[in-house]
């Protein structure tokens, strides 16, 4: 066991769908030797609102066991602060902070982070993409979805969360007007995924028949990859939407001009429509 924790890169996922698949993402496009990444889980073990779902894109060998876990260690304490080693004496903990990015991922490494800065995002998806795309066509989730607009209307901890509200503020009715023109679509000839349908059937005017939301769909991996069935995508500056519309890259997609209010970057793909936020 502590071998292989010592021959493999470790990657500790942690945040909701869209946060761990950039971290996989970086994880396999950074390790020396992509067949050796190992994901810990573990994490979701204090989670109560987001559940780990790369297990259902892995083999069970890609994973840690809890006797990894154990050696591994939680790479913050309780106040949030960042420990410095693993309980494992031989392991490397990196954070990926920009300057550390470089030495992510080599065997005997520990790796924490979002990975959703300049360099992440230059990183090839093709390794993520084809995981996603495999488990899409293993499952018949999303039929609604297919070949119609989509529409990704997000609500949750992005309206009761200070802290969301500081980084990503509240898309209204108006943004995604504009961008359905933008699009050339229709609202109402549209499906709208969210996680708060009575809101969206009051805000946008449209029957539940044309909503799906968390009690619709089997997970939110389902979800996902339902929404990449679209014939057109119009997201909310969430990582969860944009791995959708990375996933269904032959289709047009409208995205937010700003992603974050709080600090510099931006994910939105170039050949993205950009409309401004309201």
């Amino acid at each position: 066991m502590a071998t292989r924790l010592r021959d493999a890169s470790v990657l500790w996922a942690q945040g909701g769908l869209g946060n761990q698949l950039f971290q996989l993402n970086a994880g396999l496009t950074l390790s020396e030797h992509p067949a050796t990444l190992l994901v810990s889980g573990s994490s979701f073990g204090r989670d109560r609102l987001r559940q780990f779902e790369l297990g259902a894109l892995l083999p069970s060998s890609a994973l840690t066991s809890s006797r990894e876990d154990f050696r591994l260690g939680q790479p913050y304490d309780w106040r949030g602060r960042r420990r410095a080693k693993t309980r494992d004496r031989s392991l490397t903990t990196v954070f990926s902070d920009p300057e550390t990015l470089p030495s992510a991922f080599r065997p005997g490494t520990f790796n924490i982070g979002f990975f959703q800065d300049a360099a992440s995002l230059a990183l090839p998806t093709d390794a993520t993409t084809a995981l996603l795309a495999a488990y899409r066509n293993a499952v018949s989730a999303g039929s609604a979805s297919a070949n119609r607009p989509v529409l990704h209307v997000r609500r949750g901890d992005y309206t009761t969360s200070p802290a969301a509200q500081r980084t990503f503020g509240t898309l209204s009715r108006r943004y995604y007007d504009d961008a359905c023109r933008a699009l050339g679509i229709l609202i109402d000839e549209s499906i709208i995924f969210t996680d708060d349908p009575a809101a969206v059937e009051r805000e946008f005017d449209v029957p539940r028949s044309n909503i799906i939301g968390p009690e619709d769909i089997e997970s939110p991996l389902d979800t996902l990859v339902a929404m990449s069935r679209a014939s057109a995508l119009v997201i909310p500056n969430s990582t969860f939407s944009w791995w959708a519309a990375e996933l269904a890259s032959h289709v047009p997609v409208a995205a937010p001009s700003t992603w974050f209010f709080d600090r510099p970057g931006n994910l939105r793909r170039t050949g993205w429509v950009s409309v401004p936020n309201a």
